[in-house]
C-alpha cells in the first residue's frame, strides 16, 4: 500500500513487476524498436511531438498525482512536468544531429562512420521529480532510435504509468514501457541480457549497485549515472548581503524540501559578511510557507516518506552532536502537519568543513553555513567531499569568478546563479556524482553506437 507522505493516508496498491514482467516489457520494446528505427528522423520527430501534445492534454492530472504521491507542492510539480515536456520537444528536433563523419584515412578509398541505436534502454528514475525524470531521460534515448523500459522509484510510482499511457496513438505500441517495483525489479532490468544501455538517476549506493549488477550480468553494458551532490555556494565579499542570502535560500531548493541533487547545501560565506547574511537567511527561511502539497499557497511540502523524514532528522541530530549550531528549524512537523513526513527548513551555523553534515548528502532541507577568510583553504574545503556535481560562485569580479570556476571540482558551475539548468548545456558530475552528461546533444549521442565503415575503391591501397 502506497501512502500519501504529507498526510499518512492510504493511497493505492501498486503491483510489483517480477522478472517475467520485465522480460515481457523488454520483448515488447525490442519489437517496437524495429519499427521505430525504420522511421525517418522527421517521422520520429513528429511522433515525439505528438506525445508531447498528449502529455500537455493531461498535464494537470499528472501534476496532481505527483503532489499527492511525493508530498511536494503542486506548483513545484507543475514546473518539473513542464520542464520534462520541454526536454521532449527539444530532443524531438535534435535527431538530425545524429550525423557521422568521413575520414581521409587513405587515398582512393571511402572511410565513414554512422550512428546506430543500442536497441532497448533501461532507465531507472528517482523519487524527487516523478514526472520530470521519466520524460526527460526517455527523450534523448527515443530521439536516437531506441525503445525504453522505465522503472520509476517505488516511492513515487504513479505518474510514470500515466506518462507511458499518453504515448498511445503517438508512438509505436511497446516503445515506452513502465515496470514497477523496488531493488529486485531494478536488478532484473539491469541484468537483462537484451538491455545493453542503462541510465540511473539516484544515490551513490544505488549507482554502485547498478554498476556491480551490470558487471555481474555477463553482458558488457554502457552505463551512465547521475548521482548525488554536496554542492558549494561560494560567496565573495563584494556581493551584497541581500543577494547572497537570496541565492543561498533559492539554491538550497527549500521549495522542493531540499530533495534535489543540485542543491547548494554548503554556503561558504566570507567572515566579513557572515553575520548579516546569516540573519537575512534566517528571516527568509522563517517566511517559507509549509503546508499540504495541494494547497496553492504552500511553498514547501513533506519529505517523500516517513523513512526519509527520520533519516533527515537523524542527520540533524548528528550535526548537533558534532558541534554545529542550529539556527532555525531542525524538527518534524507539528499541529496540522504532524501526521505527515515533514521536516522544517533547517539552517546550521558554525559548521566546519570536516563535519559529517558538511561531507554527507542529506537530501533534505538542511543548509550548512561555513565561514571563510583564506581563499585557498576555502577552495580546498569546497573540494573536500566525494561529490562534484554543481557549484555556485557569487562575485562581481569576473576574473575572480572564472579563476574560481576553474578550481572547483564540479561538473556544472553557476556564476551569480543557482538552480537553473539550460537545455543544450551539458549537465553532469565529477567524482561520485556520476558519469555521462544530460540535457545536450552529447546526451542523445550517448544512446548510439558508432560504426566505422571502410569501402575499398582502389585495389591495392590499404
Amino acid at each position: 500500500m502506497k501512502t500519501a507522505p504529507a498526510t499518512g493516508a492510504d493511497l493505492f496498491y501498486v503491483a510489483e513487476s517480477d522478472a517475467t514482467d520485465i522480460d515481457s516489457a523488454v520483448e515488447a520494446a525490442l519489437n517496437a524498436q524495429k519499427i521505430w528505427a525504420g522511421l525517418s528522423v522527421a517521422e520520429r520527430k513528429d511522433a515525439l511531438l505528438h506525445w508531447a501534445r498528449n502529455l500537455r492534454s493531461v498535464f494537470e492530472d499528472i501534476a496532481q498525482l505527483d503532489a499527492v504521491d511525493s508530498g511536494s507542492p503542486l506548483g513545484d510539480g507543475r514546473k518539473g512536468l513542464l520542464r520534462g515536456i520541454e526536454h521532449l520537444e527539444h530532443f524531438a528536433g535534435l535527431g538530425f544531429e545524429l550525423t557521422g563523419q568521413t575520414v581521409p584515412a587513405t587515398a582512393g578509398n571511402l572511410h565513414y562512420t554512422i550512428r546506430e541505436p543500442f536497441g532497448v534502454v533501461g532507465i531507472l528514475t528517482p523519487f524527487n521529480h516523478p514526472s520530470f525524470f521519466p520524460i526527460k531521460l526517455a527523450a534523448p534515448a527515443l530521439a536516437a532510435g531506441n525503445a525504453v523500459v522505465i522503472k520509476p522509484s517505488e516511492q513515487t510510482p504513479l505518474s510514470a504509468s500515466i506518462i507511458a499511457t499518453a504515448a498511445s496513438g503517438a508512438l509505436p505500441d511497446g516503445l515506452v514501457n513502465v515496470v514497477q517495483g523496488g531493488p529486485e525489479a531494478g536488478q532484473a532490468l539491469v541484468a537483462h541480457r537484451k538491455v545493453h544501455r542503462l541510465h540511473l538517476t539516484g544515490g551513490v549506493p544505488t549507482g554502485l549497485a547498478i554498476q556491480r549488477a551490470a558487471a555481474e550480468s555477463g553482458i558488457v553494458k554502457h552505463v551512465t549515472l547521475e548521482l548525488g551532490g554536496k554542492n558549494p555556494l561560494i560567496v565573495f565579499p563584494d556581493v551584497s548581503a541581500e543577494s547572497a542570502a537570496s541565492a543561498a535560500v533559492k539554491g538550497m531548493n527549500f521549495t522542493h524540501q531540499g530533495q534535489s541533487c543540485g542543491s547548494t547545501s554548503r554556503l561558504f560565506i566570507h567572515s566579513s559578511m557572515a553575520e548579516e547574511v546569516t540573519a537575512l537567511i534566517a528571516e527568509k527561511v522563517a517566511a517559507i510557507k509549509i503546508g499540504l502539497p495541494d494547497d496553492p499557497e504552500s511553498e514547501m511540502g513533506s519529505m517523500v516518506s516517513v523513512k526519509h523524514q527520520q533519516r533527515v532528522l537523524a542527520m540533524i541530530e548528528m550535526a548537533k552532536e558534532d558541534g554545529a549550531h542550529l539556527l532555525i528549524g531542525g524538527e518534524a512537523g507539528s499541529g496540522d502537519l504532524a501526521n505527515g513526513a515533514y521536516v522544517m527548513p533547517t539552517v546550521f551555523t558554525g559548521v566546519r568543513p570536516d563535519m559529517r553534515i558538511a561531507q554527507q548528502e542529506v537530501f533534505g532541507p538542511v543548509l550548512s553555513i561555513i565561514e571563510w577568510d583564506d581563499e585557498d583553504k576555502m577552495i580546498e574545503a569546497a573540494n573536500s567531499t566525494d561529490y562534484g556535481l554543481t557549484a555556485a560562485i557569487w562575485t562581481n569580479n569576473l576574473q575572480k569568478a572564472l579563476e574560481t570556476a576553474a578550481k572547483v571540482e564540479s561538473g556544472y558551475v553557476w556564476v551569480n546563479g543557482v538552480v537553473s539548468r539550460y537545455l543544450g548545456v551539458p549537465f553532469g558530475g565529477y567524482k561520485n556524482s556520476g558519469t555521462g552528461l544530460e540535457h545536450s546533444r552529447e546526451t542523445m549521442l550517448s544512446y548510439t553506437q558508432e560504426k566505422s565503415i571502410s569501402v575499398v575503391l582502389s585495389r591495392g591501397v590499404v
